[in-house]
This record gives structure tokens, sequence and C-alpha cells, in this order.
């Protein structure tokens, strides 16, 4: 155990996650979407975009949800933590593990994207190793905001708040963009700081450089929420009091 990250917690949180059907029937879709478009071009990056790109957000979403909240409110995570554990080992225990399950998730939907190119008799790119790396990166940077929305929301209301806060913006920039269009290239500015950014542009074969800016600034969301979600869960109740 770490300072940061309580490993067992991590592998418990792996295993519990994987219990759960939804998890694997959106991932199986989340597979062969990628499956069906994958070729020799895509780089890699046919996993993760496209259709690909809903059902890899969905995924984040099924794992992140209620992931703190679920040990809390059965008094499992007071149990944990009355060992020589930190609050902070345990919140990244449970991120780590989340993490770990959406990783499985990713390797299983790249190979199987990269074994349809092969079959259609495409070789292999390199850069289909990066295009893993950085879908993993994008993935944890929204995991760690669920994370963090975990640490004072109950049950699966993190997800559900960070997807009322993503609708609700989309439909406030169709608002703009229809009423007032030329603030529509202000808001899609300050849309791009917001929360995690695709990385995908780094591997994208079409583009003539390679900018790792967005997988850059995906970091900084794995780090900022995990470091505000600790502060918060150091400062709140998790015994469960009595009527």
């Amino acid at each position: 155990m770490s300072a940061l990250i309580c490993w067992p917690v991590a592998r418990a949180t792996f295993r519990t996650r994987l219990r759960s059907p939804g998890p694997w029937l959106v991932g199986f879709l989340f597979t062969v979407a990628g499956a069906v478009r994958g070729s020799r071009h895509g780089a890699g990056i046919e996993t993760f975009s496209g259709p690909g790109t809903i059902w890899f957000i969905v995924l984040t979403f099924a794992l992140g949800a209620a992931i703190l909240s679920d040990e809390i409110e059965s008094g499992h995570a007071q149990l944990v933590l009355l060992r020589p554990i930190t609050r902070a080992a345990w919140y990244g225990g449970r991120l780590a593990g989340g993490c770990l399950a959406m990783g499985l998730f990713c390797v299983i939907a790249w190979l199987a994207t990269f074994s349809a190119a092969v079959a259609r008799g495409d070789g292999f790119d390199p850069m289909r190793f990066a295009s893993l790396v950085l879908a993993l990166v994008w993935g944890c940077a929204w995991l760690s905001v669920l994370t963090c929305l975990g640490a004072f929301l109950p049950r699966w209301t993190n997800a559900g708040a960070l997807g009322l806060i993503i609708l609700a913006w989309i439909l406030l920039f169709g608002i703009v963009a229809t009423l007032r269009p030329a603030w529509a290239g202000v808001v899609e500015t300050v849309t791009r700081f917001l929360g995690p950014q695709d990385p995908m542009i780094f591997a994208e074969p079409t583009k003539p450089g390679r900018d790792l800016g967005p997988a850059l600034y995906d970091l900084v969301w794995i780090f900022v929420p995990w470091v505000v979600g600790v502060a918060i869960l150091n400062r709140r109740e998790l015994a469960r009091r009595r009527a």
C-alpha cells in the first residue's frame, strides 16, 4: 500500500466492478463498434472514435457510477478505514480499481479492432499502441471526475449529475449557436476546457502533426479532481447516523 493508492482496495474494486453485468454489456457493444470499423488506416482510433466514442463514454459512466458511495452507504468503507489505511489511500484505491476495469475493457476492444483489421488483410501500425495509451488517459480522466463527484454525492448521482451537466451544456451551446451565432466560437473554445479532451487527434492519420496537448490536459483532469475529491472526503462524516 502506498500513501496515494491502497492496492488491496484497488483489486477489490476491480473485482466488484466486473461482477456487474452492465459494464460487460456495454463493453461488448463497445468492442463490436470498434471491430466493425477496424482498418489499416485507422491507426487504432477506430476503437475510440465514431460510434465507439459513445460506448466508451457510457462504459466510463457505468464503471464510475457510485464508485465511492456504494461502499460508504453500505458501511463497508467505515470498516476498511478502521485498519491503518488513510482516506486518501482508500480513495486512490477505488479510483485505481475503476481505471483497471476500464483498462481491461479497452484492451479487449482494442484487440478486437486490431484482429478485425488483420482479418481484412491490413498490416500492423505501431501507432495503434499510442491510441490505446491515449484512450486510457482519456478514460481515467473522466473516471477521476466521476470519483470526485462521488466524494459528496449519494449513490449513482455522481454519474447522473455529470450526465445532466454535459447535456445542459450541449443544449446551451445549441441555443447560443442558433440565437447568437457570433458567440458560438467563444462558447466552443470555453467548452474545450470544461472537461477532459479527446486526445485521439495525436494518432489521427489525416492530421499533419502530432498534437499531445489534449493528452497532457487530460493528465491534469486525472490529478486535480483526485486532489479535490480527497480533500472533500477528508472533511466528510462517514459514520451513518441513527434515527
